[in-house]
């Protein structure tokens, strides 16, 4: 078979309309491939960010199940968040530049 023959054979409608299509399809649609790739991206960047809240979720409800329970959990985030203190001690706040 030669090359003769074979642009012989892929000289026909059939052929130049598949072509079009495929190029429709692959380019010029509004969900072309580049446009599937990229929604694709998308999904996985989102799929991750509600793992990433999940875990966020979790550790806040273990934290308020904590502050609703232990008193000591309670009083260590009340010195931590609100510089709250004890009648009978002395709270030294030192500041560092970044």
């Amino acid at each position: 078979m030669t090359i003769k023959d074979i642009l012989k054979k892929l000289n026909n409608r059939y052929v130049y309309v598949v072509l079009i299509f495929l190029i429709v399809i692959l380019f010029i649609d509004p969900f072309n491939l580049f446009e599937q790739h990229r929604l694709r991206m998308t999904l996985e960047d989102n799929k991750q960010q509600i793992e990433y809240y999940k875990q966020e979720i979790a550790n806040e409800k273990q934290l308020l199940d904590g502050l609703q329970n232990d008193t000591a959990v309670m009083e260590r985030f009340a010195r931590e968040n609100y510089m709250m203190k004890r009648d009978n001690e002395v709270i030294y706040l030192i500041e560092t530049q970044k």
